[in-house]
């Protein structure tokens, strides 16, 4: 028996999940939340966390161990449109609309590095993380595929996608391979398949639709998804092409997990396939599905009866450019206590009469002047 978890976000600001059963052969919602203030633009997981990117500007992340928000990243100042975690999962990197491209450490979320002009200032359309994650590729609006050293966090090179590419105005995403060495990048009405071993295109695929999703299904084929609603498997060794209908609307976001692959589409309906695409189950969201990722069920952690004090925290800009955590306490009142985690004195409790003050100080007085006499006797 597999199970899987669907994670799509929506156009209507939503984060729903779907848990699929293979025994029973169907999709159950497990959730959905609305956190954002518009549309979720990107979406990706690693290990109980989930990220998701939206054009309010935030990068929200989610426990799955415990089915509540995590926390709220604000360190983008416009729409985030690709967030990827690192294939251990230590790391994540966003990239926003202003041509910001940031790595926070996964657990305590702090900024490690940001640059502000990754593509020039031009838009980050979208971010791969290499399966050894030592190195990401970055696609951006000033039509560059830049290449960054994860390891010692700068820049490696860049490649002029205007010499390169066909159509290299249409491209919009990076797609890597298992194999580390070949990756897709696509849009418009074409797929590239790119070798780091040559440093250039191996295979160009025309489609007569606009392609929208591609995923690997092999080291040596991908499945692509298109504007009229059809998938295509194509075979980078022999070229052959094989094209299938799967939804009737605009195939949004195309996904492999183990032996399944699953699709989702504009009208809201979400499918899982075999690798044959044979369709497994289907259900529809009710909403324009934008983005998806897929993660194995995580067993969910029930709260302690003898709950103590819930802290939200988000992680902020200040005007030098590093994070820093701000806190939120919620108190049995319903008030909130906000804190920047730093030491606190300590204080004399406020509830005590000044007589009790008087005395609890004179004791403190006390007792250290016991401690120098005893010192004194000592010499």
């Amino acid at each position: 028996m597999s199970v899987f978890e669907i994670v799509a976000g929506t156009y209507e600001e939503f984060l729903l999940g779907y848990i699929f059963n293979s025994s029973e052969q169907k999709l159950t919602q497990s959730f959905a939340t609305h956190n954002h203030t518009s549309s979720i633009r990107c979406v990706a997981t690693a290990g109980h966390y989930v990220a998701s990117g939206s054009a309010d500007d935030r990068l929200m992340i989610y426990d799955m161990k415990k089915r509540k928000e995590h926390c709220m990243l604000n360190h983008h100042n416009a729409t985030v449109n690709a967030v990827q975690f690192t294939a251990n999962g230590s790391h994540v990197l966003s990239g926003s609309a202003d041509g910001v491209l940031s790595i926070l450490k996964t657990g305590n979320w702090k900024l490690e590095k940001v640059w502000d002009k990754a593509h020039k200032g031009d838009t980050v359309l979208d971010i791969a993380v290499h399966p050894t994650g030592k190195l990401a590729l970055t696609l951006g609006q000033d039509y560059a595929l830049r290449t960054w050293n994860l390891v010692k966090g700068r820049q490696a090179y860049a490649i002029n996608l205007s010499t390169k590419s066909k159509d290299f105005r249409s491209l919009e995403k990076i797609c890597w391979c298992d194999d580390g060495v070949k990756f897709l990048l696509y849009g418009g009405r074409y797929t590239e398949v790119w070798s780091i071993e040559t440093g250039g295109i191996l295979k160009v695929v025309e489609h007569p639709s606009r392609v929208s999703s591609c995923a690997w299904t092999s080291t040596e084929s991908f499945i692509s998804g298109h504007e009229d609603g059809t998938l295509k498997t194509v075979d980078v060794s022999d070229s052959a092409i094989e094209s299938f209908k799967a939804h009737d609307s605009r195939v949004k976001s195309v996904a492999k997990y183990s032996d399944y692959i699953v699709t989702a589409s504009s009208n809201g309906e979400i499918k899982v396939w075999t690798e044959d695409l044979e369709e497994l189950a289907k259900a529809n969201s009710g909403c324009r599905i934008t983005c998806v990722c897929i993660l194995p069920v995580v067993e969910i952690k029930k709260e302690e009866e003898d709950s103590e004090e819930d802290e939200e925290f988000e992680v902020v800009n200040t005007d030098k450019g590093r994070s820093r955590v701000v806190i939120d306490v919620e108190d049995e009142d319903g008030r909130v206590k906000r804190s920047n985690k730093k030491k606190k004195k300590r204080k004399l409790d406020k509830d005590l009469s000044e007589e009790q003050q008087d005395e609890l100080q004179q004791d403190h007085s006390k007792n250290g002047n016991v401690k120098r006499k005893k010192k004194k006797k000592s010499k």
